[in-house]
């Protein structure tokens, strides 16, 4: 039971401090700044980086607005896919885990706030000045960068070979031997 909860055991716990903090930060937006307002906490950063009060009814990042219904189904399917898929990864498979962790702790965080309000609160927003013209990313939240962080983390540990190892090239016979000329 000890290496059950060893290898497995942290996991929810990874999750729980991202949900936590997740629901913390929304409720601060919530009561803090009004819907469409926004906050410059670093005025020398303000024109690249702001807090809002954005709500989302869609996916991160404002894709497919209205659609909750199938994203509480959606995040419901992912939360029960990680928890069933991390019980069988091997324990020395830390970086999959923690990985699987952040995306069971940001859906948890937005399928909360799905099922209680009906929306997402999203609050951090980036404008970013390119080749001469502004790009504002779609606002987001600390569940949605949950998400997105442990899905590059994931794929990168993937393609270096699921144990997080980079993966060996298949051996090579060994070289002939070159002739050398001794006169």
């Amino acid at each position: 039971m000890k290496r059950v909860l060893r290898s497995w055991g942290w996991l929810p716990l990874v999750a729980a401090v991202v949900l936590v903090v997740d629901q913390w930060t929304k409720g601060w937006i919530e009561q803090h700044i009004a819907i469409g307002a926004a906050w410059a906490p670093f005025p020398a950063l303000e024109p690249y980086f702001k807090i809002v009060h954005l709500t989302n009814t869609g996916a991160a990042f404002g894709l497919l607005r209205g659609q909750g219904g199938l994203f509480v189904m959606i995040a419901l399917v992912v939360i029960v896919a990680v928890l069933i898929y991390a019980r069988y990864l091997p324990a020395e498979n830390w970086g999959v885990r923690l990985c699987l962790a952040l995306q069971l702790g940001g859906a948890a965080g937005n399928l909360l706030d799905r099922i209680q309000l009906g929306h997402v609160t999203d609050f951090v927003l980036l404008t970013l000045p390119v080749r001469g013209q502004v790009l504002e990313w779609p606002a987001f939240n600390i569940a949605d960068s949950s998400i997105v962080v442990g899905v590059i983390i994931l794929a990168i540990l993937l393609l270096r070979g699921e144990d997080g190892q980079p993966r060996s090239a298949p051996a090579s016979p060994e070289p002939a031997p070159q002739p050398t000329d001794e006169s």
